[in-house]
């Protein structure tokens, strides 16, 4: 980061990350758990995370699944909701979501990734937007890679595992949610990989970025040579190659940043 803009002067590094954005053609986000915790999410690592109190969960989940699919789905059945996905299932998206959702919408943000499972950024308003991690709300066949609205697709307890509706396909559907072995979608990858190219600045939100292949676009955005803006309260792994540091949570940042963003569209139009 510029030594001249110090993270803790919020106001200035507000001022700067918008002086980029504003002249970004196709800026592109990633989102982390961050942003859901400000929703009253829990986070999985980091003081009072679920893994930090509770461990982590067996790192072949996937493979248990592949293994007895029928058994799978009658166990998430006969469990029901637990603590942390109803904490995902009452959830509301924050100002944050909402003000990265306005940047789509004013034309300065083409793109985000997302690491979060729990909807809320699609519920803000966000349409271009690759889930990563998948999303809780959601099904896909492990076949084709159609999704489906959990919804819209019935799971019948008598016939298990679901299978896909798509026709010729026939693929067994599972939640969306990619597993502890699971490889994440060719597609998703491709588009994060094809999006993190097209961007002219990089912008992250609420992401500790550890976790690949998730932290790796910000970096070879910046290998690149294209600003990075990190939005964070906490310090980060990126946070010594970001242009500048907006050292505050993103529902205090985000709106504060679209508000001077659309100031620069605005006077640059009179």
């Amino acid at each position: 980061m510029d030594e001249h803009l110090p993270p803790d002067d919020l106001d200035t590094s507000i001022e700067v990350a918008a002086t980029l954005l504003a002249g970004a053609r196709h800026a592109v986000a990633l989102a982390g758990a961050g942003m859901s915790k400000e929703s009253g999410i829990p986070t999985f690592r980091g003081e009072g995370g679920l893994w930090t109190t509770n461990g982590e969960p067996p790192m072949n989940q996937f493979d248990g699944f592949a293994a007895d699919p029928k058994r799978w789905w009658e166990r998430r059945l006969a469990e029901g909701v637990g603590a942390f996905a109803a904490s995902i299932d009452s959830a509301q998206p924050n100002h944050g979501h909402r003000a990265l959702a306005e940047l789509e919408a004013i034309g300065v943000l083409g793109h985000l990734i997302t690491q979060n499972i729990d909807d809320l950024h699609r519920r803000a308003g966000q349409r271009s937007i690759t889930e990563i991690h998948g999303n809780r709300h959601w099904m896909r066949c492990l076949r084709c890679g159609q999704r489906w609205p959990r919804e819209e697709f019935i799971v019948d307890p008598e016939d298990l595992p679901p299978h896909c509706d798509v026709e010729g396909c026939g693929g067994i559907v599972k939640s969306d949610t990619v597993m502890f072995g699971e490889m994440i979608p060719p597609a998703a990858l491709d588009r994060c990989e094809r999006e993190t190219a097209l961007a002219d600045c990089f912008l992250t939100v609420g992401t500790s970025a550890v976790v690949y292949p998730a932290a790796g676009y910000p970096v070879a955005a910046v290998r690149r040579g294209i600003p990075l803006i990190e939005v964070n309260p906490e310090p980060t792994a990126l946070s010594q190659f970001a242009s500048v540091v907006v050292r505050a949570p993103s529902g205090e940042a985000l709106p504060a940043l679209v508000a001077a963003v659309r100031a620069r569209l605005e006077a640059s139009r009179t």
